[in-house]
């Protein structure tokens, strides 16, 4: 887990997306941000964790591809 440990250490802003989810762009909007991301996969969880530097990038990434739903 040390890997990841870095990973959380070093990009504290996180966006968790399920591996069923659509990402159309994703690698496009993150290739215009190289060096200031990481990311990992979680098998157990069925995820994709997104990980950033910083809170701008992390808003603007679940801006982009967070789909919000509405409860009720």
């Amino acid at each position: 887990m040390a890997l990841i440990d870095d990973i959380n250490r070093d990009y504290p802003f996180q966006v968790k997306l399920s591996l069923d989810d659509e990402l159309r762009g994703v690698l496009d909007w993150l290739d215009a941000r190289l060096g200031r991301w990481d990311m990992y996969v979680d098998l157990r969880d069925q995820s994709i964790r997104y990980c950033f530097r910083d809170l701008a990038d992390a808003s603007a990434f679940s801006r982009s591809f967070v789909k919000t739903r509405e409860v009720g």
